[in-house]
């Protein structure tokens, strides 16, 4: 778990330690995201009740981000102690950090825009297209960036957590008791 040893071993070699955070940040990073796509639902449609528009339009949007917030943080919350199987990898073909998820959620908003701006300019009123920028804002930010960030820091997080949970030290120490090595991932640790 030591920072420093981790340094000496280079941040691309494989470990069962490294696997794990791998793991359990791609698990935390989906439960994120839709956490953040039910507080956004949310923002949309009270945005949309504050234009004016009739309740029955808008209502259903906050009721359903309501939800999808309580059941993803539920699943979120049971992530704590999960440990993955050896050998159970999971992959991803988004941004592994918090910058490439911004880069990527900026470039398809900025791409969204120069579609979008002009018939903002040509429009008697610009405010329902402007509430659709903003709500396409919050889904890039609920798909790119919530994800990315949470995958960018899943080896601090697990180190963090270590540290604070005796339950997940002790799952952490029975794994590696238990774990044995194999040619893909060749060394129990370091983190």
């Amino acid at each position: 778990m030591d920072p420093e040893l981790a340094e000496r071993y280079g941040v691309e070699s494989r470990t069962r330690l490294r696997e794990i955070a791998a793991a359990r940040a791609m698990r935390r990073g989906m439960w994120g995201a839709f956490v953040s796509l039910g507080a956004s639902s949310t923002i949309v449609g009270i945005g949309i009740l504050a234009l004016g528009v009739a309740p029955s339009a808008s209502v259903p949007w906050v009721i359903a981000g309501v939800l999808v917030v309580a059941a993803a943080a539920l699943f979120l919350r049971r992530e704590r102690d999960w440990i993955p199987r050896p050998g159970k990898s999971y992959t991803t073909r988004g941004a592994g950090d918090l910058r490439g998820g911004a880069i990527a959620a900026l470039s398809i908003f900025l791409v969204f825009n120069v579609f979008l701006v002009p018939a903002m300019m040509s429009g008697a009123d610009p405010m329902p297209l402007l509430v659709l920028d903003g709500a396409f804002a919050l889904l890039l930010v609920s798909g790119f960036v919530v994800p990315a960030a949470i995958l960018g820091r899943g080896r601090a997080t697990l180190r963090r957590q270590a540290l604070r949970d005796p339950r997940l030290a002790a799952a952490l120490e029975a794994e590696r008791l238990t774990w044995i090595a194999g040619t893909a991932v060749p060394m129990f640790g370091p983190l």
